[in-house]
């Protein structure tokens, strides 16, 4: 008897296994979040993927119809921004694990 209830307990652990991180992105896709969950993702690696030198520079970012919007404030880092736009999006989707970034658009 106690052999029986030993294995029900690890098929059920088996059987729930499972990443913490799939587990809250289940809950979230569940209560209709995720578009908000991935914008706020968004912007977060964008100061992640830039680092303090490029970031004192951005004014502003925002996400609005799977658009990332990013402002610049120097000129000169905006030109060179412009060239890694596919890259910025790339980066950005692989790690969301979705293809949600569209465009990446630097003003």
């Amino acid at each position: 008897m106690d052999l029986y209830r030993e294995h029900k307990k690890i098929a059920y652990r088996k059987m729930n296994d499972d990443k913490a991180g799939n587990i809250v992105l289940r809950m979230i896709k569940a209560y209709g979040i995720e578009g908000k969950y991935f914008e706020a993702r968004s912007k977060q690696l964008w100061y992640e993927m830039m680092g303090p030198a490029i970031t004192k520079y951005t004014k502003n970012i925002y996400v609005k119809k799977n658009r990332l919007y990013i402002s610049l404030s120097s000129a000169s880092l905006r030109q060179e921004m412009t060239y890694s736009k596919d890259k910025i999006k790339t980066y950005i989707n692989e790690a969301i694990g979705e293809e949600f970034i569209r465009e990446v658009i630097i003003w």
